[in-house]
């Protein structure tokens, strides 16, 4: 993934906000799965983490089977990538409600985050039996890609595509299809993805990477170089490029594209000129 995770779960808290008001007055509407980024503190936690993790283990502290609570309180080490308290915090938060689908995905999150890859499916897999969620498809498909599973992984990336109408979902997709030899499957659904979001980059750096592991230059120097097109003035477009530039040999225009990104973003820039320092080519999301 190409972009932070807070700005990623406040996006899906503002398109599950708008299918509740779509809902509203409507007959057979169901309510959508809570998420992280739709809990109360999540803005408050967003905005400062270790001023909200100050705030909520007092609160804890206080009331220490308060479950909602204890749910902020993982949200707020999760943001802060303090993972093994995450974990500790969602544990708490369960002991109120053994089958609370958003503390199971909490603590399978923060597993998978920790490689527990199999503790985190049986969480994620256990929330499903209270409510559908696409982050639970998500994290189970994460978790068996990174145990090999590719086929399994592209079934869960699918249903979280299917649930979500995600475009991150469908490049997951894709890498997984791609991981398991399905080339062929993975070019039709990054491009489905593109004919989806005709002005999202993301299937575009997604595949820009997958075609320089397979040895094809050119290709995916023009996904980078298209994906540039549609974000130019993006740290990570413009990062896809310097590193297909630098990897085919092509140093100047690896260090034009550096300076193109500096007049914009020098703290961005610095950061990509050390990694394309040390940086060997492999494919996003793997």
């Amino acid at each position: 993934m190409s972009h932070t995770a807070s700005r990623i779960m406040l996006e899906k808290a503002l398109v599950l906000t708008a299918l509740c008001a779509a809902c509203m007055g409507t007959s057979g509407c169901v309510t959508p799965a809570r998420t992280m980024a739709t809990l109360p503190c999540a803005s408050e936690i967003h905005a400062d983490s270790a001023k909200a993790v100050t705030k909520l283990t007092a609160q804890a502290a206080a009331n220490p089977s308060n479950k909602e609570t204890q749910l902020c309180l993982a949200y707020a080490f999760i943001a802060q990538k303090k993972y093994p308290a995450a974990i500790e915090a969602a544990t708490r938060a369960l002991e109120s409600d053994k089958s609370d689908p958003l503390a199971l995905r909490m603590r399978a999150f923060a597993r998978y985050r920790m490689g527990v890859y199999q503790l985190a499916i049986d969480d994620a897999n256990a929330s499903l039996k209270a409510e559908t969620s696409g982050e639970a498809y998500e994290i189970m498909g994460k978790c068996r890609l990174r145990l090999g599973d590719a086929a399994g992984a592209t079934e869960d990336f699918r249903l979280w595509a299917n649930l979500d109408r995600s475009i991150e979902a469908r490049c997951w997709m894709g890498s997984a299809q791609w991981t398991g030899g399905d080339q062929a499957g993975a070019l039709r659904t990054w491009e489905a993805a593109e004919i989806a979001a005709p002005k999202d980059p993301e299937p575009f750096i997604w595949k820009a990477g997958f075609l320089f592991r397979d040895d094809d230059k050119s290709g995916a120097l023009a996904a980078a170089q298209h994906a540039v097109t549609l974000a130019p003035d993006s740290p990570q477009t413009l990062g896809t490029l310097a590193r297909v530039q630098s990897w085919s040999g092509d140093a100047k225009g690896a260090a034009e594209t550096v300076a193109k990104l500096a007049k914009t973003n020098p703290t961005a820039a610095a950061k990509l000129t050390e990694k394309l320092k040390t940086s060997v080519p492999t494919a996003k999301g793997t």
